[in-house]
């Protein structure tokens, strides 16, 4: 069963997302300065937004492991992650090979959702709390090594890579472990919430049912969106000059 109350979280995420890409869009084509969305505050907001996208995958995986049909369900669902992530690089790659996306954050929640599978085994909840906090001594600690390009989706190289969505795994998987440590402890609240406030769809006002609709629907969205502002942007050139 969906959590409708993680769907409207998730739609929060996915809407800021749209402004936040809209805006980097805006610097892409050189309307604005694109250095100033990648800096300072628009970039604490697109890490906030990660951050977020991250912890409720967390709390859904950890949520959606304890259904009958969860391994019918983790097969699909990482089927269609491992594709859509294959298309994203395939198709940036060709779009531009200087920047394109070899691990953005589809990957890495692809990449979450194995480790995840490990980590719901463990049943004591304390365990998973101490390896979110190990996760985060890389981050901490700014530990750096000269490792191979190939490596670079680890997050612990000292050379940065250039491409246009990079959530390498340190420091973003400890996010994800956060999830998992705070599913157990709001699997209570989230039920409670699913059987009196989000119980009914029509007592939903529209902001709220519009934050349901893109968060059920977050994965197309992601993939659709920033093609079809391109298009836009694209077209608006075209029309202008």
């Amino acid at each position: 069963m969906r959590s409708h109350l993680l769907d409207v979280l998730r739609g929060v995420s996915v809407f800021a997302m749209i402004v936040y890409h809209f805006f980097w869009d805006l610097g892409y084509f050189n309307f604005i300065d694109l250095e100033n969305m990648t800096k300072g505050l628009p970039l604490l907001f697109a890490q906030c937004i990660g951050a977020s996208f991250i912890t409720i995958s967390g709390i859904s995986f950890g949520l959606a492991s304890n259904s009958k049909d969860f391994s019918f369900k983790f097969m699909k669902r990482i089927g269609i992650l491992i594709s859509v992530c294959l298309l994203i690089t395939l198709s940036t790659f060709f779009f531009d090979k200087s920047s394109f996306i070899f691990f953005g954050i589809l990957h890495l929640l692809a990449m979450c959702s194995f480790i995840g599978l490990f980590l719901i085994k463990i049943k004591h909840n304390y365990i998973l709390f101490i390896l979110f906090v190990f996760s985060l001594i890389p981050s901490i600690t700014k530990i750096k090594f000269e490792l191979p390009s190939y490596l670079y989706w680890i997050g612990l190289n000292i050379e940065v890579p250039i491409t246009n969505d990079f959530y390498p795994l340190f420091p973003w998987v400890s996010f994800y472990i956060f999830g998992l440590w705070a599913c157990k402890p709001l699997r209570s609240f989230i039920a409670i919430k699913n059987k009196s406030d989000y119980s009914n769809f029509n007592n939903f006002n529209h902001i709220q049912k519009s934050l349901l609709f893109l968060g059920k629907n977050s994965l197309t969205i992601y993939i659709l969106h920033q093609p079809i502002f391109f298009s836009l942007f694209l077209i608006f050139i075209r029309i202008s000059s």
